[in-house]
Order: C-alpha cells, then sequence, then structure tokens
C-alpha cells in the first residue's frame, strides 16, 4: 500500500504542475513567467511539505494520517476547477509576475505541500530499524521519482490533448480520494496503532466524506475533451491542444479565434474577405514593396484569413505557404473560419524556424524557389516564442528571399515609453540583418508622449536604397488606382515613421541585439522596472 501511495502521489503532484501551466495560461498567456510561478511555488510546497511530513511523521506514525492528508489534497485538487476562473480574474489585474505568482500560491501551494509529507511519512512507517533506513528512504524517494515521470509523461503527451483540463483535474482528484479510501477500508494491524484517528465512528464519517467527494467529481465529469456547438455565451468550440488553450466564439457575423488570453483571428461570415483586424490589412504593405508576388510564406496561421485574403487579392499568386505548429489550429481554421482548399495554399504543421531552416538549404541547393515574401505573424500580446525574433532566425529568413524579397512582421509594442523595449530590441535585430527597415503603427504615431502598445507592422527589404514616406505613398497610389492591391495601402502608408528620434543612435542604444544566446524577450514586454 506504501508503495501505491508513494508512486501515486508523486505522479500527482507533476501532472497538477504539467496542468498548471494550462489553468494559468487563459489569464497570463504562455510566458516564461508563467513556468517560472509554478516551479517556484511547487519547490517551496516541497520543501515545506518534506520538513511538516517529517514531523508529523515522527508524532502520529500511522497509515491513516496519510489517507486524510490525501483526502483534503484530493478535495482541493479535485475542485479547483470551479474557483480557478474568479482567482485568476482577480489576479489578472496585477502586473504579469505578480499576478501569475500570486495565482499559482492560490492554486497550487497546499496540495504540492500536502503530497511532499507522503514521502517522508512513507519512510518512516516503511523503517523497521535503522540497518536498512538508508535503502529504503532510496526505494522510496526512486519510486516517487518515478510516479513524477510517468505523471509529467502522460500528462503533457496524451491527456492535454486528448482531453480538458477540467477534466484532468478532476482525476487527480479522484486519483487521490480513492487512493486514501483504501487506506481507510484496511483494517489496522493494532487496534492501538490509530489512537485518536481510529475509532471507527470516524473512520467511516471519512469513507463517507471521501464517497460524497468521489460521487460530486463524477457527476460534474464533462463527456470528452471539447466543447463545440453548445453556444453559451457565443463559444462554439474550445479545447486545450499540445500548444494552445483554443476558444472559438462568435458574436453576430464575426467570429473569433482565441489562443489563451489573446486574441489571434477573425472572420466576419457576411464579409469574409474583409479584414476584421486591422493590421492585417497592414501586412499588405508588402505588397507595395513587392508587386505582384508570386510565392508568399506565411509564419502562424491563426484562423487563416491573411492568407485567404492574399489568395483573393492577388492572381499573381502561384504558391502560398502557411507554416503552422499547432495541429489543431488547423482542423479550426478548416473547419470554423473556412481556410480554403486551393491547391495554390499549402499548410505545413512544423515549428516555423525548422521550416525555414529546412526551405533555405532546399533553395541553396536549387531544389526549391525562394519567397517573394515572408509574413512573419507568429507572436501574440502575451507568448512570443523567442527562437523566432533572433539574429539567427532573421539570417534564415533572409536565405529563403528572392533577392527582391521583402518580410513583413507583426508585432504588438509601443514605440516609446516604458514598454518600448520589445519593438526596439527587435527593431536592432531586424537592422543587423536588413538595408531598410520600416515601422508602420497601426494606430498611427503621435510622438514621444505616445506610450501605448499597439499593433505595428515592421517592413523589412533588401533594397540598398532608403524610401520615403512620399516615395511609400506615391506606389502605394499607383497599385492601388491600379487596382493591383485592393486594401487601402495609400491610407496605411501615411502612417510610415519617420521621426528623426528613430534614426538616432540613442534609440537602440540601450536594448540588446536578440540572439539565440540572449534573447529576453518576456522581460522587454514587461520590464522590471
Amino acid at each position: 500500500m506504501l508503495t501505491l501511495t508513494v508512486f501515486l502521489s508523486g505522479a500527482v503532484l507533476m501532472a497538477l504542475e504539467m496542468v498548471g501551466s494550462r489553468i494559468l495560461a487563459p489569464t497570463f498567456g504562455s510566458s516564461i513567467y508563467i513556468w517560472g510561478s509554478l516551479i517556484v511555488v511547487v519547490m517551496a510546497a516541497l520543501t515545506l511539505g518534506y520538513y511538516v511530513g517529517g514531523r508529523l511523521a515522527d508524532r502520529f506514525p500511522d497509515l491513516a494520517v496519510i489517507g486524510i492528508i490525501l483526502t483534503v489534497a484530493g478535495y482541493f485538487i479535485g475542485f479547483l476547477p470551479f474557483w480557478t476562473s474568479r482567482v485568476n480574474f482577480l489576479c489578472g489585474r496585477l502586473e504579469p509576475r505578480v499576478g501569475s505568482l500570486l495565482a499559482a500560491m492560490a492554486f497550487f501551494f497546499l496540495p504540492s505541500i500536502l503530497l511532499a509529507t507522503v514521502s517522508p511519512y512513507a519512510v518512516k512507517l516503511a523503517g523497521r530499524n535503522l540497518e536498512n533506513l538508508g535503502n529504503i528512504a532510496g526505494r522510496i524517494s526512486a519510486i516517487s521519482s518515478i510516479g513524477s515521470v510517468v505523471g509529467t509523461l502522460v500528462t503533457s503527451f496524451f491527456l492535454i490533448p486528448l482531453t480538458g483540463v477540467r477534466n484532468i483535474v478532476h482525476s487527480l482528484g479522484l486519483i487521490l480520494l480513492l487512493l486514501a479510501l483504501l487506506i481507510f477500508f484496511r483494517k489496522p494491524e493494532k487496534e492501538t496503532s490509530t489512537r485518536a484517528f481510529g475509532l471507527s465512528w470516524l473512520r467511516w464519517v471519512l469513507r463517507l466524506l471521501i464517497l460524497l467527494g468521489i460521487v460530486c467529481l463524477i457527476i460534474n465529469w464533462r463527456s470528452g475533451g471539447q466543447s463545440f456547438g453548445s453556444h453559451l455565451d457565443g463559444v462554439l468550440y474550445e479545447r486545450d491542444s499540445l500548444y494552445n488553450h483554443i476558444t472559438v466564439t462568435q458574436s453576430g457575423s464575426r467570429r473569433y479565434l482565441r489562443f489563451d488570453n489573446s486574441f489571434q483571428s477573425a472572420i466576419d461570415l457576411a464579409n469574409p474577405f474583409d479584414q476584421v483586424f486591422r493590421y492585417t490589412s497592414y501586412l499588405h504593405l508588402g505588397v507595395v514593396a513587392h508587386p505582384r508576388p508570386e510565392r508568399v510564406l506565411f509564419i502562424g496561421l491563426g484562423g487563416g484569413s491573411a492568407p485567404a485574403k492574399f489568395l483573393h487579392d492577388y492572381p499573381s499568386l502561384k504558391r502560398i505557404d502557411v507554416v503552422e505548429l499547432d495541429p489543431e489550429v488547423v482542423k479550426v481554421a478548416k473547419t470554423y473560419f473556412a481556410l480554403p482548399a486551393d491547391p495554390r495554399l499549402q499548410v505545413i504543421t512544423q515549428d516555423g524556424r525548422l521550416f525555414v531552416e529546412q526551405a533555405s538549404r532546399a533553395i541553396a541547393r536549387g531544389e526549391a524557389t525562394p519567397y517573394d515574401l515572408v509574413i512573419i505573424d507568429a507572436y501574440s500580446s502575451s507568448t512570443i516564442p523567442y527562437h523566432l525574433t533572433t539574429l539567427e532566425f532573421l539570417e534564415l529568413v533572409r536565405k529563403v528571399l528572392a533577392p527582391d524579397g521583402v518580410v513583413v512582421s507583426n508585432i504588438i509594442g509601443a514605440i516609446t515609453g516604458p514598454y518600448s523595449g520589445l519593438l526596439r530590441a527587435m527593431t536592432r535585430t531586424f537592422t543587423a540583418v536588413y538595408p531598410q527597415v520600416y515601422l508602420f503603427p497601426v494606430n498611427g504615431w503621435r510622438g514621444e508622449a505616445d506610450f501605448f502598445e499597439q499593433n505595428i507592422v515592421v517592413v523589412a527589404t533588401l533594397d540598398p536604397v532608403y524610401r520615403s514616406k512620399a516615395d511609400w505613398q506615391k506606389q502605394a497610389e499607383e497599385l492601388f488606382a491600379r487596382e493591383l492591391i485592393a486594401e487601402d495601402v495609400p491610407v496605411f502608408a501615411r502612417s510610415l515613421v519617420e521621426d528623426p528620434l528613430l534614426t538616432q543612435k540613442e534609440w537602440l542604444a540601450k536594448v540588446p541585439l536578440l540572439t539565440d544566446d540572449y534573447a529576453p524577450v518576456d522581460t522587454l514586454k514587461h520590464p522590471l522596472l
């Protein structure tokens, strides 16, 4: 019984930590702060739990105490989904580091302490004499570690993509309650060993309490790992994939795609080619720099509204490759966002950087054709895949471009002020690779006093000659007049930032060049001071 208890306690603890990131993600995103908060909370709880467990084991060396501990932990974990949303909402009002740490404390500190007490308790109960105590302690530690490995592997590789977070958490609570029930149905070896805990009426009360918890959790079980078609609060689809908590909602004729706490894409069902999010229209500025593109690469699919619009607007296109890491996102785009089944459109389920690296080698060998446009739309307000921001990545992107190719990237940031670090660092990194880099803030920029974060479309070209705002507007007006671009690019071109501030070295002086070795994108997004 001790072996099973130690194994399952270790498995549940690590499974809870793995699924914890998904509990926090809808409010705090998937940044490194989430994992930092989880690891700090769990490690602090383990430290305290091991100490408390040892003290309790010396004072009350009884298996029934472990049963009580598992009961409390089972109830806490099993019913966790019923109050996480409210706590997340309250903590989400705070600074991201503080908020995520407080939420992690509220959700995971107590159950982690309780589960940590099991191992020292097991050592005490299994140790009959001092001669083999080291062997017993080592064996129990190994069993607990094996449980942790199994819990981590099963949760991250199988359970999260197969069933919902709510069901996983309910299951973890059920496991602990069932384990506690087994303990309380075992007959005590000696009547005196239970002391205050060994009274038969108390055992029956605990058994009934555990059974009540099990029944409640089973009643609240959700059938399946995804929900769709319910239309409750406009939700059409909701599921946890390997990479995101995906939600599809609808309001009127507009349908929205969310990953965790960020909107990713939208479509107006009444006018599918009208761009709901304005920044997707700004992506067409890349066509101003390279008219009549034939081959385009999108890194990041979302709902697929931008690639679909490009297919519709530019008959010159021979091929669009879209690279998307999450296979579930591809399914959602096809099912809910009318991603066209066009032979010119190829969706590749792969990491964007890996695809670019492989494509650059194929192009170097003459086995593939370079791209006229590369559009990077893989960043969100909460999640920034750092390996898609670095100098090494942008150098790879340059290798897949045609000699007159253009890179377009959507970045959420500010041009000046305390939250401008990410944009300035990315601009510095772009300028280290591409001769010309242009910034187009979607909502315009009103000078150094404008500190607001917004979508900023960065256009980088291999052209050695700088284009002024007048040049951009002239080219945009000509292409728009000839109906070679349907989007209102003459208006977008007016937002080009030509402020002298951006040409000064001081604007980029205090931010790092982002490299694979050093790319603190989360800290740049949310500065410490």
